[in-house]
């Protein structure tokens, strides 16, 4: 199979992601803030869309490559296993925002997959592949903590944000404040993948424009 250089999409795409994620996560927080449940199911069904919208690009980008093999041996592993996982991460995400089920089931999925992606980029690191080593464990170590922590995220979701707007209610501001510590946490790691995405993109994707195969 012909070696097709597709890196810079794909980490364009998940630096997106990473922008998506942080930019919903602030505006539900400050629907919450507010106690505005329908603000906050509208910023949180906006970025499930765009969510969606780039799982979908991963995840026929990742397939694409399951099945083409296009990269040198074990780099399809490495790059196109992750990006299978993030974008049925995203896509299933967005599906239930859409058909109104529990998020939580998808928050499962993703902190089991975190695990993996933190294990492939612990794996690769010590194997010494790709051009860049410690971005790409960086930013392996950022994607695979948010995962992670998208199970806790998704269980905030269901149970003070999409479920007081299933209800009618509005006490969405009495919440126990030890969540915030838990998004907080949720909105930094986002941020990190995003800067070591950046960080990535700009050593690897310059190396490659440089030594074109």
């Amino acid at each position: 199979m012909t070696f097709i250089d597709n890196l810079a999409i794909e980490l364009d795409a998940l630096i997106l992601v990473t922008v998506a994620v942080f930019y919903t996560g602030v505006w539900v927080w400050w629907g919450l803030r507010k106690g505005d449940a329908k603000e906050a199911n509208a910023s949180l069904r906006g970025g499930g869309a765009v969510l969606g919208i780039l799982g979908g690009f991963l995840l026929l980008l990742g397939l694409w490559g399951e099945f083409t093999w296009p990269l040198p041996a074990s780099y399809n592993m490495l790059f196109y296993d992750p990006t299978v996982l993030v974008g049925v991460i995203l896509v299933g995400f967005a599906a239930t925002l859409w058909f109104k089920i529990p998020s939580h089931l998808v928050g499962v999925i993703a902190f089991v997959s975190g695990w993996g992606v933190i294990y492939y980029g612990a794996r690769a690191y010590l194997l010494g592949l790709t051009t860049e080593p410690l971005d790409m464990f960086a930013m392996y170590m950022a994607f695979g903590a948010l995962a992670v922590l998208s199970f806790p995220t998704t269980l905030f979701v269901d149970w003070y944000v999409t479920r007081t707007q299933t209800l009618g209610s509005s006490p969405t501001s009495s919440y126990p404040k030890m969540w915030n510590y838990a998004l907080g946490l949720f909105l930094l790691f986002a941020v990190l993948a995003g800067i070591a995405s950046i960080l990535m993109g700009f050593n690897a994707v310059w190396s490659h424009l440089a030594r074109a195969p």
